[in-house]
């Protein structure tokens, strides 16, 4: 399971209930952003789930990876390191799989398929899991008719209290800013991750101001609208500036 970097994990708490509601009522449950973009914490409410409800797992946890490689060969690696399970070698990677799923330990168990870009990869290694299984999936896809919990962006006022909980050391800031700091939110697309983002820069940065700050973003963009292959300026969306992380990371100034 990956580490959260989240120093305060706010404004998801609906959803966080629905989300276990919906585990409980179904095998498998999706959690997917609206409009298919990135940056609204799929992963991170995936990550926020488990650790709250861990208890309620108590055949454990497993985290798994389908954009770093096969599925299939990520349970039996966890299953022998972590389970110490021995699914025999002479067995194709399938049935090592369905070994495994029949000789966890016991009680309930949650796994999580982060990032899915092709359902199509995964489903033959979760079609014989046993019922105490439950599958957590977060994707930019549709999936179908799997039970799916649809994120949105921050609401305005959640995304200023996140703002505003990465600059904990610096309250003033934020106080003596406000009307910047809810434009500086607007800016950002209300994306989780861009305020994050933007947050922990700004708390390295103690003696930037947010006024700064915005300006260094705005420009920032002038310049990505320059670089065009057109090399003329056109109209570039807020949440789809956002949408990767390498293009939120670009838009934060080194200096």
């Amino acid at each position: 399971m990956p580490l959260s970097g989240v120093l305060e994990f706010v404004g998801r708490e609906e959803e966080l209930q629905n989300l276990h509601q919906l585990l409980q009522d179904n095998k498998q449950v999706a959690i997917a952003a609206i409009s298919g973009m990135g940056g609204v914490g799929k992963t991170e409410l995936a990550l926020q789930y488990a650790i709250k409800r861990r208890e309620t797992y108590n055949g454990g946890l497993c985290w798994l990876l389908p954009k770093t490689g096969d599925v299939g060969i990520q349970v039996v690696q966890f299953a022998r390191t972590q389970l110490d399970l021995k699914p025999p070698e002479d067995f194709d990677i399938l049935a090592q799989v369905q070994y495994c799923w029949r000789r966890w330990r016991d009680g309930d168990v949650l796994l999580v398929l982060d990032d899915v870009s092709d359902y199509k990869e995964v489903k033959p290694y979760l079609q014989s899991l046993p019922s105490r299984f439950k599958v957590l999936i977060t994707t930019r896809q549709k999936l179908g008719r799997i039970a799916q919990l649809s994120l949105d962006v921050l609401q305005p006022e959640v995304a200023l209290e996140l703002l505003k909980s990465l600059l904990k050391e610096t309250p003033g800031r934020i106080e003596k800013e406000l009307a910047l700091a809810n434009q500086l939110c607007e800016w950002l697309g209300y994306l989780p991750l861009g305020v994050e983002l933007v947050g922990r820069y700004l708390a390295r940065k103690q003696d930037l101001s947010l006024a700064e700050m915005l300006w260094r973003l705005e420009n920032k963009r002038l310049d990505e609208r320059s670089l065009s292959k057109s090399g003329r300026p056109h109209h570039v969306n807020k949440t789809s500036i956002f949408s990767i992380d390498s293009k939120i990371i670009s838009l934060i100034p080194a200096y």
